[in-house]
């Protein structure tokens, strides 16, 4: 008789930084939890709303919190940038899989020796949910990438140019929070994905990412199933924060029958 089992799911480790979890950050901790995933929440004080058996963590232990401030980007006050800090950091320690608080799971996430990524488009592999080896050359340069004075060279010329000629004007020297949005996440995990010879272990889109940024909305529209985008071989769905909260339907309750709505249903919430 074959008794080889299954190796037990990656830890899933997310981060939330102020503030109580919205319906979606509930969801999306107690999807993977329903999976079978161990979930480790890291935060820097109080969190509510937090589903039963989540395992809270003292985000301090993983990045200081006076570094999380350094990197909220000039513009916007967005927390992305030391979120993008925090999940590599995250893969140095040998810690598990990282989840962004907007990513649904529908099945266990199976573990793989060397990485787990996906492509969210054709040409840009997502940083939303990842898992690379520490000993990876690829995880330290991640890491190392959030230095001062440094441009990652996938930076567009034009824009690159115009922060080397104000780097000497107040408040303009060139540091992680004044490069354009996406620098140090999918733009830098495909380019050394490429550079490092591990892009084609990213999956395809339909696996992790099934559900296209321009289709964001659709989750709140009763007219529109699950099927409609969800494929046999999905794993998780990527319901884009960013785009609901622009579309004001982030903390908007959904319609029961939305695909939403019945993604709460589906986890008793």
């Amino acid at each position: 008789m074959d008794d080889k089992t299954e190796p037990a799911p990656l830890p899933v480790n997310m981060l939330w930084v102020g503030g109580s979890l919205s319906l979606i950050e509930q969801l999306s901790a107690q999807s993977f939890l329903d999976a079978g995933h161990k979930v480790v929440l890291h935060t820097y004080e109080g969190v509510g709303n937090v589903p039963e058996n989540v395992e809270l963590a003292d985000a301090n232990l993983v990045m200081d919190y006076s570094l999380v401030q350094r990197l909220r980007e000039r513009k916007s006050g967005s927390y992305a940038l030391a979120s993008d800090y925090f999940r590599y950091a995250l893969q140095l320690q040998n810690a598990g899989l990282w989840a962004d608080m907007d990513i649904i799971c529908l099945k266990a996430v199976p573990k793989r020796k060397q990485t787990i990524m996906g492509w969210q488009r054709m040409d840009s592999i997502a940083s939303g949910l990842l898992y690379l080896d520490h000993k990876l050359p690829i995880t330290s340069e991640l890491l190392g990438l959030f230095k001062e004075g440094y441009i990652p060279p996938w930076v567009p010329r034009k824009h690159a140019r115009k922060m080397r000629l104000k780097q000497w004007l107040p408040n303009r020297r060139i540091c992680p929070a004044i490069m354009p949005w996406g620098t140090y996440g999918p733009e830098a995990l495909t380019a050394l994905a490429y550079k490092h010879g591990i892009a084609q272990q990213a999956e395809p889109i339909s696996v992790f990412y099934p559900l296209e940024f321009s289709r964001a909305t659709d989750i709140f529209d009763p007219n529109i199933s699950l099927d409609s985008f969800v494929r046999e071989n999905s794993l998780t769905i990527h319901l884009w924060n960013e785009a609901l909260r622009r579309a004001e339907l982030k903390d908007t309750r959904p319609h029961r029958n939305s695909p939403l709505g019945k993604l709460a249903t589906r986890f008793g919430l």
